[in-house]
């Protein structure tokens, strides 16, 4: 990790059985191009076992800029275009932000 971030985003996706595969893919080229973007800390999409068609979706950006310039590109646009019309049953998204920084002391 070379950024420290400063905002993280935490999305819980249900997506209908029919669209799962769909939804899988969109999520995970998304992903895919965000971690290539300045700025991105990391992106990680999960599937939860045993629950079928849930999606969880962790994210965390240096700062708003990098974050709002993800948003704003044609690819974002593209796939969050291409994830409306899948049968998304339940969407829940948080984001949090980090005002500081402390090193741990940790014992070894």
């Amino acid at each position: 990790m070379t950024d420290t971030p400063t905002i993280i985003i935490y999305a819980k996706y249900h997506i209908q059985p029919g669209d799962v595969e769909a939804f899988r893919d969109v999520a995970l080229r998304m992903a895919h191009a965000a971690r290539l973007r300045d700025g991105c800390v990391f992106l990680d999409v999960t599937e939860e076992v045993g629950a079928a068609g849930t999606f969880r979706l962790i994210e965390a950006w240096r700062d708003q800029a990098a974050l709002s310039a993800h948003l704003s590109t044609p690819d974002f646009q593209s796939v969050f275009e291409e994830a409306g019309k899948l049968g998304i049953i339940d969407r829940q998204a948080d984001a949090y932000s980090i005002s500081g920084r402390a090193t741990l002391d940790m014992p070894s």
